[in-house]
């Protein structure tokens, strides 16, 4: 095959992809984010719980098979009734995947095509590369003076290619939440309280029943009016 078959041979390549090996690296973070919500059971409809928070009343929609602990058993959200208190912690996790691929690539750019472009390496051998990746994402050529510049409309036939292209795909975000609840039936009300104790009022003296006879009193009189009638008989006869 001719050298310019061999160039139009990797120039057609262009449109199944890329012949290079290609190295992926995988870069992964992890946020975690917890949520305490605390309320009183307002209504229980199906999956639909209502909660009175300090904040005012609040509806969820509970996942099917949901648990929630009430006295250290598991029961489903049909036992919660009015009045019960919830405690529930929700913990929202988000991991977030960086992928990056990377090809080595050292040649001289023998044709450009409108989606790549085709090289001959060290040795001896033609490879085509596309300026995006299947994606549609641009790739980016690092240079060996640690710069880095797209592969569209910065290739040109004839150069001299020594560094690292590198593609840096859409982070994939993965989201995951979890929650536990638990819920307490609403406190005793208060004892009622007691009856005041009824006050003591003294009672008005009785009066006491008139038994006494005025007959003694006129007797004393008399006695006593004889007395001085004698007394003062016994005056004059002494004169």
């Amino acid at each position: 095959m001719s050298r310019h078959s061999r160039i139009a041979a990797c120039v057609l390549s262009l449109a199944f992809g890329s012949a290079a090996i290609a190295q992926t690296s995988t870069m992964e973070s992890t946020t975690t984010k917890k949520t305490t919500i605390n309320g009183t059971v307002v209504s229980v409809t199906g999956n639909k719980v209502v909660l009175a928070e300090a904040k005012g009343n609040h509806e969820y929609n509970v996942p099917q098979g949901f648990k929630v602990q009430v006295d250290g058993k598991d029961v489903g959200v049909d036992q919660l009734k009015p009045g019960m208190k919830v405690s529930a912690v929700v913990t929202d996790q988000v991991t977030t995947r960086d992928v990056t691929v990377t090809k080595v690539v050292s040649g001289r750019v023998m044709a450009v095509a409108p989606g790549g472009f085709t090289i001959l390496d060290n040795k001896g051998q033609y490879k085509s590369y596309n300026f995006t990746d299947p994606d549609g994402n641009d790739i980016y050529f690092t240079q060996a003076d640690g710069t880095s510049v797209p592969l569209r409309n910065n290739v040109k036939e004839g150069d001299i290619m020594s560094g690292t292209f590198v593609t840096k795909l859409p982070p994939q975000v993965v989201s995951k939440r979890s929650v536990t609840a638990s819920a307490s039936a609403p406190p005793p009300p208060p004892p009622a309280a007691a009856p005041a104790a009824p006050v003591a009022v003294a009672a008005a003296p009785k009066k006491m029943p008139k038994t006494a006879s005025p007959l003694p009193l006129v007797g004393l009189l008399a006695a006593l009016s004889a007395g001085i009638a004698l007394t003062l008989r016994g005056a004059r006869a002494l004169r």
